[in-house]
């Protein structure tokens, strides 16, 4: 099975701007995210698990694979996989990872999410899981997703989303592209669900779930400088009760924390043959 085509596996090859933030800022992150407590134990994660289980796959690829805890959630039921991604960092945690946990199957290839170096029809399971909210081109990387995958095959994707109230939504991305310059956009689950039908998927399932943070990991795991830390603690403090309780906002340890929530979409589609 032919899985490259025009390969470009060259991390040090010129990148766009977008792309240049991203891996500038996960490669610094990388370690965070591998110990990173809402990435490697979630709901979302099991969602994935549960859709796989009972199926055998012959290759997989997980977009955007990060530390790579959607590869090894995978993997058991998986011939191969590939765990891509823009950042050499973030391979190299897959890496110590998949040698961790002595799972054989997993391969690591460097890949923009919305330009894939693999060929056409090649991959019976295509994953991405918390990362499409980084991608500044959802329709290119979404039929990336397609046009690599076998007709009828498996498209898992998961996200953090957000709601349609304009007064929350942009609260959410401000605090998040604050935290966080590689942040895009979080879609709502019906431009998720659109965007989808749009490129040739049928939605088989589909799940909302919740990511539970606090403030310090949640600075900490992206580095953000302590300047925009102090600026978000005044964001947080200052959210309306609307905000509040949508994203589940609330001050802990005497106010010198926060726990909060993120919404998440997960779709199970599936390839139109």
């Amino acid at each position: 099975m032919m899985l490259q085509t025009e390969c470009n596996d060259n991390p040090d090859s010129t990148p766009s701007t977008t792309h240049q933030l991203a891996r500038n800022q996960f490669d610094a992150a990388a370690q965070h995210y591998a110990n990173s407590v809402p990435h490697q134990h979630s709901d979302s994660l099991d969602i994935v698990r549960k859709w796989v289980a009972g199926n055998r796959y012959e290759t997989a690829l997980d977009i955007a694979t990060g530390p790579g805890f959607t590869a090894f959630a995978i993997a058991p039921y998986c011939n191969k996989v590939i765990a891509s991604d823009i950042s050499e960092a973030m391979l190299d945690q897959v890496k110590v990872g998949a040698t961790q946990r002595l799972l054989t199957n997993i391969e690591t290839q460097f890949a923009d999410a919305t330009t894939l170096p693999f060929s056409d029809d090649v991959f019976a399971l295509v994953t991405c899981r918390t990362a499409p909210h980084h991608f500044n081109d959802i329709p290119a990387f979404i039929n990336e997703a397609a046009r690599t995958l076998v007709p009828g095959g498996t498209f898992i994707l998961v996200d953090t989303t957000t709601v349609g109230d304009p007064e929350p939504r942009d609260w959410h991305h401000k605090v998040e592209l604050a935290r966080d310059p590689s942040h895009a956009r979080a879609l709502t689950p019906d431009e998720w669900t659109n965007a989808l039908q749009r490129a040739r998927f049928t939605v088989a399932d589909s799940a909302l779930t919740r990511v539970n943070m606090t403030f310090r990991d949640w600075v900490t795991r992206s580095n953000t400088p302590e300047h925009v830390v102090q600026a978000l603690e005044q964001d947080f403090a200052n959210a309306t009760n609307k905000t509040r309780k949508l994203f589940n906002l609330a001050p802990i340890d005497n106010a010198t924390d926060f726990s909060f929530s993120w919404p998440v979409f997960a779709a199970l589609a599936r390839k139109t043959a």
